[in-house]
């Protein structure tokens, strides 16, 4: 077997090079000279490290023990029960030495750069970019006080705080939650890792400070940081979506602190070794933030600090004035067409969210209601009034895609895309409404939007974007109805903006007594599996689950999930600090 051996002169060249870039960074970080920009109080903000003590004494039990030893668990006559072995392993403690730098920041801005294209040429280019300064402020340990004897007391701990150089390893993640079009539903995950544009530094470094040397996230990570030493960094992204404006980003490497627990889906063996069951995660800041503005505007303009649950509260709000308007502008009466083709809201209800975007089962269920309506009752006048003139110009064009006379290479297409679905366009031709419901359940079985929208133009050609469109006035018919079902004051909602829609909103879901939640209830189909799941409920499970269908009913499938996001803390919390495993990371 052939092996590899480094040479004693391209091991010198190697420590060379180790060298000269430690140098370079600490000659960039020694103590500020004279000539330094001066920034205006409240330019930069400072995050102060995390100096919780919860992290330097963790407690968990030895799994191996408590869950995979758990036959030898028994009680003893003589002595307690927390002598024997495997209550021993219950709530073991596990003190370490923690530290956490203090991390400072400007808000993000946008630069127009040349990066390398690949082939010797230069391309201009957006970048998101963040300067930053980071810390050393220590740490902080337990230590156990002394009881009698000399043993360890634990009712006399007390937390050291400790010096130390630490190596800041930074990793940069801008994440939205944010859709950028209506196809994606009320969420969809973004996620950028930061990049090493060595060609966007001296542009950065004359905009922010000419006279100070950032470094990026290879030569941040070169050597430790001295106790009290101060470092200036920066973070870039390539390739973000334009079209953003609520974002977040999550810093790694700032804090040792870090948290375990057993993987999930696993069973722990008596014979597996010991932590072979487990996951552990460091932890991360998250930094919120959000851009005025539009894709059009310049490069130059900066990014405003935003708090938790801000997205969510403008998602939900913008969304709730969206539904409101609806009506006039599609010229339909959303409400009076679902109440005549004989569908509830709770008949609307999305599927768990998955990732293809906003579901189309909705729509499904009103083209087969309507395709099932026996004479004489009359589907297109059902049709009319839930969509407006408009929403029947698009089914109509829509089967006409799927049946009508196309040319020999078009039509070639359509019939292999049909022929999936078990279908043909002559058989289109002559059951529009119900081939058509039969069409959208294929499409909704497809993994993602872009897989759809290519099964929907194999099958409709150009008019296939007229199946968002549905899909999104059916959305919102469902979610007016839904409000109808609660005796929502919409005009108290809809008479300001995005926040203060979702705040009006609020009493409409908490504000409901108990006779009101069994009214939304009883208002169900009685075939619903939902309804006799919720009847059977206690109280506080069914005031639970009632909120759940309604948020459901008016913002889709994922509408419980941000309202909880939105409700659960405080205008004005701009960071925090959060342990995210990594099947966790990665929004819905």
């Amino acid at each position: 077997m052939a092996t590899f051996t480094e040479s004693a002169s391209g091991r010198i060249a190697r420590g060379l090079c180790v060298a000269v870039l430690l140098v370079v960074v600490q000659a960039a970080t020694a103590a500020e000279p004279p000539g330094f920009r001066r920034l205006a109080p409240g330019v930069l903000t400072v995050i102060a490290a995390d100096a919780s003590t919860d992290d330097a004494l963790q407690r968990g039990d030895l799994l191996e023990v408590t869950k995979g030893q758990a036959d030898l668990a028994w009680t003893p006559r003589m002595s307690p029960a927390n002598t024997t072995f495997v209550e021993r392993s219950r709530g073991r403690e596990y003190p370490r030495d923690v530290w956490c730098l203090e991390f400072a920041f400007k808000p993000p801005r946008l630069l127009d750069v040349d990066v390398p294209a690949g082939d010797a040429r230069m391309q201009r280019k957006r970048i998101w970019y963040l300067v930053y300064r980071v810390k050393n402020v220590g740490g902080r340990r337990v230590l156990m006080g002394e009881g009698e004897g000399g043993a360890a007391d634990p009712a006399k701990r007390r937390v050291e705080t400790f010096e130390k150089p630490v190596r800041f390893e930074p990793q940069f993640v801008l994440e939205s939650l944010e859709p950028v079009e209506d196809a994606e539903g009320l969420s969809a995950y973004r996620a950028y890792l930061d990049r090493l544009v060595p060609s966007a530094m001296e542009a950065i470094r004359i905009r922010e400070d000419s006279n100070r040397r950032f470094l990026d996230s290879v030569e941040m990570s070169v050597g430790e940081i001295a106790p009290g030493e101060e470092r200036w960094g920066v973070a870039i992204w390539e390739d973000v979506d334009p079209r953003i404006d609520f974002f977040s980003i999550y810093v790694r490497g700032l804090t040792n602190a870090t948290r375990w627990r057993q993987r999930t889906g696993s069973v722990i063996k008596a014979d597996d070794p010991p932590g072979s069951d487990m996951e552990q995660t460091l932890e991360a800041l998250r930094l919120d933030f959000w851009r005025p503005g539009d894709q059009r505007e310049g490069g130059d303009r900066e990014m405003s600090v935003g708090f938790a649950g801000m997205f969510e509260r403008m998602a939900l709000g913008g969304r709730l004035l969206a539904i409101l308007g609806w009506p006039g502008h599609a010229k339909a009466r959303p409400v009076e067409g679902l109440d005549a083709l004989g569908i509830r809201w709770s008949d609307l209800l999305e599927p768990d969210a998955g990732g293809g975007g906003a579901s189309l089962i909705p729509l499904e269920v009103v083209l087969r209601k309507a395709a099932d309506m026996p004479p004489p009752a009359d589907p297109v006048a059902g049709l009319r009034a839930l969509f407006g003139d408009l929403g029947v110009a698009s089914i109509e064009e829509l089967a006409a895609a799927a049946a009508g006379p196309v040319d020999p290479a078009r039509d070639e297409r359509r019939r292999r895309a049909l022929d999936g679905v078990g279908l043909t366009p002559e058989q289109v031709g002559l059951k529009p409404l119900a081939s058509l419901a039969k069409i959208i359940r294929t499409l909704e079985e497809k993994p993602d939007v872009d897989a759809r929208r290519t099964a929907a133009a194999d099958v409709f050609g150009t008019a296939a974007r007229r199946v968002e469109w549905l899909a999104e006035a059916v959305a919102k018919a469902r979610a007016l109805a839904t409000m109808r079902a609660i005796d929502m004051d919409r005009a108290a909602v809809g008479r300001g903006d995005a926040l203060m829609a979702f705040d009006a909103f609020l009493p409409a879901i908490d504000g409901l007594d108990v006779q009101e939640r069994q009214r939304v209830v009883e208002g169900m189909a009685p075939n619903d599996p939902r309804r006799g799941q919720i009847l059977g409920l206690a109280d506080e499970p069914r005031r639970q689950a009632v909120e759940k269908v309604l948020l459901q009913g008016v913002f889709g499938a994922r509408g419980p999930e941000l309202y909880a996001a939105a409700v659960a803390v405080n205008e004005g919390i701009d960071h925090a600090w959060v342990f995210r495993y990594e099947h966790e990371v990665g929004g819905p």
